[in-house]
């Protein structure tokens, strides 16, 4: 590998770290959205159902157990990103090591 096929995978590597920071931010606010709309399901239930509290607990487990499927779902993409963007920069440090190596090889 030549230190130009190098720098050209560095700035790939730039690029997609770039989108990551958006992807993650997003992905961060759909899952605490989602996370929201679980437990407002939960408590809209909750308050209207009758008996014992855990009957209540149960129905209410019961009737939002779509909207928790989708706050889990969210909550797995957002960290499915974060560890993208580890892999990503972990990635960079290395070819930045490999690039320097190059260098100093005189390749």
């Amino acid at each position: 590998m030549t230190p130009s096929e190098v720098l050209e995978m560095i700035r790939q590597t730039r690029t997609e770290l770039l989108r990551g920071a958006d992807f993650l931010q997003e992905a961060e606010l759909a899952a605490e959205r989602a996370e929201d709309a679980a437990q407002l399901a939960f408590d809209k239930v909750l308050m209207q159902v009758d008996g014992s509290i855990p009957e209540r607990q149960a129905q209410a487990r019961a009737a939002s157990v779509e909207e928790r499927d989708a706050a889990f779902i969210a909550r797995a993409t957002y960290n499915r990103v974060k560890t993208k963007i580890r892999a990503l920069e972990a990635s960079l440090v290395s070819l930045q090591s490999e690039l320097r190596w190059l260098r100093e090889e005189g390749a």
